[in-house]
C-alpha cells in the first residue's frame, strides 16, 4: 500500500512540473547507446502501467522496467520519499533513474521523478500520424531528395503567395490580400508550383525540383485534403520518356532505402483501358461526343443533354476504370484525348503527350511533355477561363510573369507533379 495517496502526493510533495536536465535521454536515444553499463542513467518518457507491469516509452521506443514497491522512489525538491506504484498513473510523464546491465532485458528503477501527471485519459484510437509514422515520413522524403541530388537536380523554393494559382478550371484556390496602407492586392495560395518552376526553366535551370505544400479549396475526403505536399520536377530539353524513367528509378530507390516491396511500374494507354472496360471500344484522337454518348447509352451510364465530351469521358472513366487502376502495382497511363491536353503538347499520334500514375486506385502523379509555344499557352489559358465561367467558378488572373517568360523562350521540357502524401499512403 502507498504511504500516501496520489492526491496527497500531488498536492503536498510533488515539485510541480520540474525542468529538464541535460543528462536525460529519451528511450530511443538510450537504446541506441553502445556504452550501456551498470552506471545509472536517467531516461525520460511516458509511463505505461498495466497489472503492476511497468514500462516507459518515447519516440516510438519502449523499455520494460523492473520496479518493486520497495524500490520505487519519487524525487521531489531533491528529497527522496519511498512510495508505491499506486502514486503513478498510466500516461504520466516521468524521468527514471535506471540501471540496465548488458544482456538484461529489464531495467531496474532506482528513482522515479514525476514530470507531468497524465490528467486526461488518452483516446483509445491510434493517432493518424504517430511518432513512428513521422519517422517513416522523414525517411521517405529524405530518399526522394537523395534521388534528385544523385541525378544532378537543384532543389528550388518558389513563393507561397502567388498572383495566379493556376488556371485549371476545376480547382478552387484559397485567396488572400496584401494590404499596404490603403492599397490592397489579391494573392493566392498555390495549387501547384508549376508556373514559377517554368519561369526558372526560361532563366536557364535545366533540372529542377521542389517539394512544396500546396492548397486546394473545397477538397476534403479520404483522398483529398485542402493542404498537401506536391513534388514537381522538370527536365529541360528532355522528352516525357525521361520523366517516366525518373518515376521508375525513384520507386526503385524507395524499395532499397525503405526496405519495402514495390511491384515494377507497368504501362498502358487510355485506349487500351477503354477497350478492356467497354468490350473493345476504340478510343481514338478523333473520337466524338456522339461516340461517347452512344457508348454511355449502351453501357447504361447516365447521360445529360448538356454533357460535353470531357464530361462523358470522365464519367465513363470514373465509373468503370479508375477504381481498379494500379491494384497490382503502380500503373502509368498515357495517350489521353487531345481535349485533355491541359498544358501538354499534342503528339504526332494525335493524343495528348501526358501520362498519369495510378496505384491502389489513387491518382499519384500527372506528367506533361510541356507546351512551350507562348501563343498556344495563351489560348489554353483563355479556354480554361471560359470553362471556369461556364461551370460557375470564380475567375482567377492568369500569370502575366509566366506569359512574358514564355515569350523569351522556354525549352521543350518534361515535367511532372506527384502527390507525395498519396504516394506515401500507397506505400
Amino acid at each position: 500500500m502507498a504511504l500516501i495517496s496520489r492526491k496527497e502526493f500531488l498536492a503536498t510533495y510533488w515539485s510541480m512540473y520540474p525542468a529538464a536536465e541535460s543528462n536525460w535521454l529519451d528511450v530511443s536515444s538510450y537504446l541506441l547507446r553502445l556504452d550501456l553499463s551498470e552506471a545509472p542513467q536517467v531516461v525520460a518518457g511516458r509511463l505505461r502501467l498495466a497489472d503492476q507491469n511497468l514500462s516507459i516509452e518515447s519516440n516510438s521506443a519502449r523499455i520494460t522496467l523492473d520496479c518493486e514497491e520497495s524500490m520505487s522512489w519519487i524525487h521531489p525538491q531533491q528529497r527522496e520519499l519511498p512510495v508505491s506504484l499506486e502514486l503513478f498513473s498510466d500516461g504520466d510523464l516521468v524521468a527514471a533513474e535506471i540501471v540496465r546491465p548488458p544482456g538484461d532485458s529489464r531495467a531496474k528503477v532506482l528513482r522515479l521523478l514525476l514530470l507531468a501527471p497524465g490528467i486526461r485519459i488518452e483516446p483509445s484510437t491510434t493517432p493518424e500520424f504517430s511518432v513512428s509514422r513521422s519517422e517513416q515520413w522523414q525517411s521517405f522524403t529524405s530518399s526522394i531528395r537523395e534521388y534528385f541530388a544523385s541525378q544532378g537536380f537543384i532543389e528550388t523554393l518558389t513563393p507561397t503567395l502567388v498572383p495566379s494559382p493556376g488556371t485549371e478550371p476545376f480547382l478552387d484556390p484559397f485567396e488572400t490580400h496584401l494590404e499596404i496602407g490603403s492599397s490592397k492586392q489579391k494573392f493566392y495560395l498555390p495549387t501547384s508550383p508549376e508556373f514559377h518552376l517554368k519561369q526558372l526553366l526560361v532563366r536557364g535551370w535545366t533540372k529542377i525540383f521542389e517539394m512544396k505544400t500546396c492548397f486546394r479549396n473545397g477538397e476534403v475526403g479520404q483522398h483529398h485534403q485542402p493542404e498537401f505536399t506536391m513534388l514537381e520536377w522538370y527536365r529541360a530539353f528532355a522528352p516525357l520518356d525521361l520523366i517516366a524513367i525518373d518515376v521508375e528509378s525513384l520507386l526503385q530507390k524507395l524499395v532499397v532505402d525503405l526496405k519495402i516491396n514495390i511491384p515494377k511500374l507497368r504501362r498502358t494507354t487510355m485506349s487500351h483501358l477503354f477497350a478492356e472496360a467497354f468490350s473493345g471500344f476504340q478510343l481514338r484522337p478523333e473520337t466524338s461526343l456522339k461516340d461517347l454518348r452512344d457508348l454511355a447509352s449502351r453501357e447504361k451510364i447516365e447521360i445529360s443533354p448538356d454533357d460535353s465530351f470531357d464530361d462523358l469521358f470522365f464519367r465513363l472513366f470514373l465509373e468503370r476504370i479508375e477504381a481498379h487502376l494500379g491494384a497490382d502495382g503502380p500503373l502509368l497511363v498515357s495517350h489521353y484525348p487531345p481535349s485533355q491536353a491541359a498544358l501538354s503538347r499534342i503528339g504526332p499520334h494525335g493524343f495528348a503527350e501526358r501520362f498519369e500514375i495510378y496505384w491502389r486506385g489513387l491518382e499519384i502523379a500527372n506528367a506533361f511533355h510541356e507546351l512551350n509555344d507562348p501563343s498556344e499557352n495563351e489560348n489554353r489559358f483563355a479556354l480554361d477561363a471560359a470553362k471556369k465561367s461556364e461551370i460557375g467558378k470564380a475567375a482567377v488572373a492568369r500569370d502575366e510573369n509566366l506569359v512574358s517568360a514564355l515569350k523569351i523562350g522556354m525549352p521543350p521540357s518534361g515535367g511532372i507533379a506527384l502527390g507525395v502524401d498519396r504516394l506515401f499512403m500507397a506505400l
